[in-house]
């Protein structure tokens, strides 16, 4: 009857839609229908375009990632070509990259002076990649590898190169005091001596770093050294690459690697003055 209100169709969800659509599109050419689909869904399109591509990505990299044969961190490191360094070193330690994935990152960079957002992040990835025994080998800068090295971090290179190899090495070795370390671990959290050691290096002046750095080449006054790193600012990679300008770039051994073996052959690389390190250095 005129003037009865017509009663307003329950909505039945997402079924309901689709008829509408079909609705309005029911007349259209497929030229008109198209336009009419990106006009009102060009952008949920996209997105879901986008998502697809990214979870295809993230399903390749899975699939198609190769375990490591070899992984060295050279932090702080500055202008240096990562692929170059890793074909280079794959073919001097003989590597199979067929099956496996020799990986030296030289982009990663930590700053123990201004400590950020993103070092503390850094600082964190560092340690959970140690965990999962990802590194074999890290180049880091002298101020870096106090802070790692304190924490157990390092090997003890007696444990991996022989008396003779360690020998050569004489004047650039990087020593720990153990004993000195068992007492900061053992002190109360707030001692102010043990958190003096541990923050040593956070916000510490040039004068500072290469004072300290000059305090580990020497057991003697240790009560229990220990060589941990070697120092390498003398090598020819460092001389011919440039790479650590301005900081004192010190060589250690993963304590958490399965492939130490690989990491010493890693040190006897960064020696060998045959190889065109130079040709490495980003134009």
């Amino acid at each position: 009857m005129f003037g009865e209100k017509k009663q307003k169709k329950k909505y039945t969800g997402v079924r309901d839609e689709i008829r509408e659509q079909q609705k309005k599109t029911k007349d259209m050419t497929p030229k008109e229908r198209l336009a009419y689909f990106w006009f009102y869904y060009n952008v949920p399109f996209i997105a879901g375009i986008a998502a697809v591509i990214f979870l295809s990505i993230m399903i390749h990299d899975m699939i198609t990632a190769k375990d490591y044969n070899f992984y060295a961190l050279m932090l702080n490191s500055q202008h240096l070509n990562d692929t170059a360094i890793s074909e280079s070193f794959s073919e001097y330690a003989d590597l199979d990259n067929e099956k496996y994935e020799c990986y030296i990152d030289t982009m990663t960079t930590l700053s123990l002076k201004d400590y950020t957002q993103y070092d503390m992040a850094t600082y964190q990835k560092i340690i959970a990649q140690a965990a999962t025994n990802d590194f074999d080998a890290l180049v880091l800068d002298s101020a870096v590898f106090y802070k790692l090295s304190i924490s157990g971090f390092m090997v003890d290179l007696r444990t991996v190169l022989s008396e003779e190899e360690l020998a050569a090495y004489e004047g650039n070795i990087y020593y720990i005091d153990q004993a000195a370390i068992d007492r900061a671990d053992e002190a109360d959290s707030d001692d102010p001596e043990a958190t003096a050691f541990y923050s040593k290096m956070e916000n510490a002046t040039n004068a500072v770093i290469k004072a300290d750095a000059e305090e580990h080449k020497h057991p003697e006054n240790m009560e229990e050294p220990v060589p941990v790193g070697i120092y390498i600012e003398d090598s020819p990679f460092i001389e011919k690459t440039d790479s650590y300008h301005g900081l004192i770039p010190v060589f250690g051994i993963a304590s958490t690697s399965q492939r130490m073996d690989k990491a010493a052959t890693y040190l006897s690389y960064l020696y060998d003055d045959s190889i065109p390190f130079e040709a490495m250095v980003l134009q």
